[in-house]
């Protein structure tokens, strides 16, 4: 007969750490046209406020690193690789939801 008052032995639970849903890394979109004319377009998001922008720039080949400046939020909205920027305008989000 089993005595009720029997424990059995206990040993430590493995431990499992609390799993968490990954957060969500923010994206950017973006499009570059025409990259092999003289004046190329790229088109993006704001990194912060997503506003959609076109830019122009000028250059075959990557001189300068430049900052790039919504006009919406004033804040830096991408880093582009160019030789000079031409113009840079805010338009309607290609990617808007």
């Amino acid at each position: 007969m089993i005595d009720s008052q029997e424990q059995k032995p206990s040993y430590p639970k493995p431990y499992k750490p609390k799993t968490q849903e990954p957060r969500p890394q923010s994206c950017q979109h973006i499009k570059i046209l025409d990259c092999n004319r003289p004046i190329s377009r790229v088109f993006f998001e704001c990194y912060h406020c997503r506003q959609g922008l076109l830019t122009e720039c000028k250059g075959e080949s990557a001189v300068q690193e430049f900052k790039v400046t919504c006009p919406t939020c004033g804040k830096t909205a991408i880093y582009l690789m160019t030789s000079e920027i031409v113009s840079t305008t805010a338009i309607p989000s290609p990617w808007d939801r």
